[in-house]
């Protein structure tokens, strides 16, 4: 059975995308300061990552290349995420993934490369079955080997249990999760 990290709850409503970067995950915190380390101010090159680098959420992470067709192969699936949300590595978002999923992972995967900076998703998991689950998502450009912002390095935390509407305060106004699904 998949192991979910158990990030502190706070008072908020999921968001499609929070340019904040406030990462709950420590996971995911750990994660950018990797990637920032290897940034030094500007996008890090996939081959500038080493195992050691990653080895800490190497479970958690996901490397996606753009494709000459403008699709997404999903190059590098940590262990931890394939558990969940299933083998994908190697596939294209459109082979892996619901059309409409597989859309709304291209909007944001562009966003992240053409933008050149990086992206914070907190949703629900949109896809089998999955909804009871919600993602911190962690997307940042990755240089390829001819030096172009075609790739993106992703690290994904999980955390069960979550509904469709919940209560954080008693007393207070009840708060809902976004419905823009992941």
């Amino acid at each position: 059975m998949a192991e979910f990290e158990n990030w502190t709850t706070s008072p908020r409503t999921a968001v499609a995308q929070d340019d904040t970067l406030a990462f709950e995950s420590p996971l995911l915190k750990a994660a950018l300061d990797v990637w920032r380390g290897k940034a030094a101010g500007a996008i890090p090159a996939r081959n500038s990552l080493s195992p050691r680098d990653v080895k800490g959420f190497v479970g958690n992470l996901v490397i996606f290349e753009r494709t000459a067709q403008c699709d997404y192969r999903i190059r590098l699936m940590g262990t931890k995420v394939s558990l969940v949300i299933g083998e994908m590595q190697g596939k294209t978002l459109e082979e892996a993934l619901p059309t409409d999923v597989a859309r709304r992972w291209k909007v944001a995967l562009n966003k992240v490369r053409r933008g050149r900076r990086v992206f914070r998703i907190v949703n629900r998991v949109a896809f089998n079955n999955l909804d009871f689950l919600e993602a911190e998502i962690l997307l940042a450009p990755l240089l390829d080997d001819a030096g172009r912002p075609e790739m993106v390095f992703g690290a994904v935390t999980f955390r069960s249990g979550v509904a469709a509407e919940r209560s954080f305060d008693p007393g207070r106004e009840k708060r809902t999760l976004a419905t823009t699904p992941v």
